[in-house]
C-alpha cells in the first residue's frame, strides 16, 4: 500500500519502538514518540486515535504480530511478539544489498566526470539509509531531500544533456520577479544549495540561479548555443559559485590556533597554503578571485580570522564589519524603542 512522507515516518517511528525489547511503550508514549519526530520535520501532530489506526494498518498490511501480554499496570505495552522483526517497507535484502554495491562499483569507473560525486553520494546514502532485519539506520546525511527548488533538478538536468533552450521565472533575494531565455549548462552544489550556470541570451556571461528561488521555466524552439569552456574547472579559482570577471590574488589571513586546526584539515580553498605556524596563531593565503561567497566564509570565522593583505581587501572586510556592526546597533534600538 503506498504511503505518504508524514505517514512512512510515523511507521519508522512505531517500527523502531516496536522493536525495542528493553523499553516498553505504552500507546501514549508511541504518540508521543511520533509527534517528536514528526515536529523535527516541520509536521502537525497527531492524535492517538491516528496512531492506533496506523498499528492497526500495519497489522492488516505488513501482518506485524504485538506481543498480547505485555501490561505496565494496567496499560498495554506494544511490542512485537519477535523483537528481531521488521516492517518489509523498511528491509533490504542482500540481493537488493550487492545490487547497490554493483552500481557503486560500476559507478567508480566514472570517476571525474559531472555529478560523479552527487550521484554517488546519493547511491550511499540508499545503502546507508535502508534496515535490515539486524539493523537500524547507520548513516546520517545533511542533504534535505525537502529543499525548495530541489523538485526542478531533474527537468534542468534533463534540459542540459538534451541542450535546450529555456524561459526561466526567477525571483532574486528582495528583489521583484525577472523573465530570462538562457542556455542551461551546469548544475552545482555549495553550502548545501543547488545552482544552475546558464548564460542568458544576448549576453555573454556566465549567470547563476540558485534552483530554491526559480518559480517556473519552460522550453522555447531556439537554438541551443554550447559552452565555450570546461565547467569541470570554471570554479577553480572562487570560493562558491559567483565567478567575478577579476584576476585571483593571493588572500593572507591570520587564523587563530583553534580555528585554525579546523582548517588545516578542511581547507578554505584548495590553493590554501601555510605560510607560518605559532602557539596562537597561524597564517596561510588562498589564491582566489573575491566575490561575496568569500567575504561571507571570512565573516563566519568572526574574530578568529582577520585579513593581512592584500590591504584593499582588508578595507573591503572592514568596512563589511562596521556595516553589519551598524545594523546590529539599529536593530538593538529598534527593538527597545
Amino acid at each position: 500500500m503506498p504511503v505518504d512522507k508524514q505517514v512512512l515516518e510515523r511507521y519508522k517511528v512505531l517500527n523502531r519502538c516496536l522493536r525495542n525489547r528493553y523499553k516498553g511503550y505504552t500507546i501514549d508514549d508511541l504518540v508521543d514518540e511520533c509527534n517528536k519526530a514528526l515536529r523535527r520535520l516541520d509536521k502537525p501532530d497527531v492524535s492517538k486515535r491516528t496512531i492506533q489506526n496506523d498499528i492497526n494498518t500495519l497489522e492488516a498490511d505488513y501482518h506485524i504480530v504485538l506481543d498480547e501480554t505485555l501490561k505496565q499496570g494496567r496499560k498495554r505495552i506494544y511490542r512485537y511478539a519477535d523483537t528481531n522483526f521488521t516492517i518489509p517497507l523498511f528491509r533490504i535484502n542482500d540481493e537488493e544489498r550487492n545490487k547497490i554495491g554493483d552500481a557503486i562499483r560500476v559507478l567508480e569507473n566514472f570517476e571525474g566526470e559531472p555529478l560523479y560525486d552527487w550521484v554517488r553520494s546519493c547511491l550511499m546514502q540508499i545503502e546507508g539509509g535502508f534496515f535490515d532485519e539486524n539493523s537500524s539506520q547507520v548513516v546520517s546525511f545533511q542533504s534535505n531531500v525537502d529543499l525548495k527548488g530541489l523538485s526542478h533538478f531533474n527537468e534542468l538536468l534533463q534540459a542540459i544533456i538534451t541542450r535546450r533552450v529555456l524561459k526561466l521565472k526567477y525571483t532574486p533575494y528582495g528583489k521583484s520577479q525577472i523573465t530570462a531565455t538562457i542556455y542551461p549548462y551546469f548544475l552545482k552544489e555549495y553550502n548545501d544549495r543547488w545552482y544552475l550556470i546558464a548564460q542568458v541570451k544576448g549576453h555573454s556571461y556566465y549567470a547563476h540561479y540558485a534552483l530554491d528561488r526559480i518559480d517556473e521555466f519552460e522550453e522555447v524552439a531556439l537554438p541551443y548555443k554550447e559552452a565555450q569552456r570546461d565547467f569541470e574547472d570554471y570554479f577553480d579559482e572562487v570560493v562558491g559559485v559567483t565567478v567575478p570577471d577579476v584576476d585571483s590574488e593571493d588572500i593572507v589571513l591570520k587564523v587563530s590556533k583553534p580555528r585554525f586546526e579546523f582548517i588545516r584539515t578542511k581547507p578554505l580553498h584548495l590553493s590554501q597554503r601555510i605560510k607560518e605556524e605559532h602557539k596562537d596563531y597561524a597564517i596561510v593565503s588562498i589564491n582566489v578571485k573575491v566575490n561575496k561567497e568569500l567575504d561571507s566564509l571570512i565573516l563566519s570565522f568572526g574574530d578568529h580570522m582577520e585579513v593581512l593583505a592584500p590591504e584593499s581587501y582588508r578595507k573591503h572586510i572592514a568596512e563589511k564589519i562596521l556595516a553589519l556592526n551598524q545594523k546590529y546597533i539599529s536593530d538593538e534600538e529598534n527593538l527597545h524603542s
